[in-house]
């Protein structure tokens, strides 16, 4: 089957989720005349990413009429938004909503969350605590959010659970930038993002947002990665862009038949050895006390 993406590589207000929501209606027009099966917006799309205590102001469960509206604008075309969960016991979380056919049919709640340099996401959203890939009409579709990304066992688990597309959403702001170069980081991104397309075999739909918040710049370059790790579609650095490209998922069969990772994964090795070393810690906690303060 052949799927046709597209990143909306947007700028946001911060705490205005009407305007955002008016924001989200124009890129679902500009993706629409492009003929876009799925159209993907950055983390934290409705809400803006800088939040702090606005967090329970913002919070939205998978129920909110504002998804029925822009299930409404999208008309068949499939979305994934971003925005603040807010759970029946009022917990809250960084989430991914997948929308399709006017309906939210499935939710990714960040399970890592951000806590170093500028970012503190921990002191105002919970971390979520289960990662299973989504049942779509075009097939399974992992999700991850930004810091997820940076842990290789939850993207094997995703792809293990049968997803030929990793679908991630960030609010990356620039680090290590140097005059006339892409940003440090961005690199670091993208090295990472084509490791796990070409190791797993899988596309990779990687959508991040441009604009500023409080001193952090978002650096955009949204790219959609084929499973050999190819470019197929690349937004720019900085600036606002519908980064669209066509994904064959004929191709992805191909790389899985010519480097069988997935296959030849020892599930139940990894299982019992986890199993093994928490029952290690739990007998003799002060060697692991030991360790983290030598950190």
């Amino acid at each position: 089957m052949d799927l046709r993406i597209g990143l909306a590589q947007c700028n946001l207000k911060l705490g205005d989720l009407e305007a955002n929501a008016a924001i989200h209606e124009e890129w679902i027009r500009r993706a629409r005349k492009e003929k876009v099966d799925l159209l993907v917006f950055p983390e934290l799309s409705l809400s803006g990413y800088l939040l702090q205590d606005m967090v329970g102001d913002l919070a939205m469960s998978a129920t909110d009429p504002l998804f029925g509206r822009l299930s409404k604008a999208a008309g068949d075309m499939s979305l994934c938004v971003g925005g603040i969960e807010e759970s029946e016991g009022h917990a809250q979380y960084i989430s991914s909503f997948y929308l399709e056919r006017g309906q939210v049919k499935h939710v990714h709640r960040k399970v890592y969350l951000a806590s170093y340099g500028v970012f503190d996401e921990a002191r105002f959203v919970g971390a979520g605590s289960s990662v299973v890939a989504a049942r779509t009409r075009y097939g399974r579709i992992g999700f991850t959010i930004c810091e997820d990304s940076w842990h290789p066992s939850l993207v094997t688990m995703l792809l293990l659970d049968g997803a030929q597309l990793l679908v991630v959403q960030t609010a990356s702001p620039v680090r290590d930038l140097r005059e006339g170069e892409m940003p440090q980081n961005a690199r670091t991104w993208v090295d990472t993002l084509r490791t796990y397309a070409r190791l797993y075999g899988c596309y990779i739909a990687f959508c991040n947002r441009v604009g500023s918040e409080d001193g952090l710049v978002f650096w955009g370059r949204s790219v959609l990665l084929g499973p050999d790790g190819s470019e197929l579609a690349v937004g720019a650095l900085y600036d606002e862009q519908l980064v669209v490209g066509e994904i064959d998922f004929e191709k992805v069969r191909q790389a899985r038949l010519s480097n069988p990772i997935l296959r030849d994964e020892k599930i139940e090795l990894t299982r019992r050895e986890l199993a093994s070393a928490r029952s290690v810690a739990a007998s003799n906690p002060e060697s692991f006390e030991d360790q983290e303060g030598d950190e």
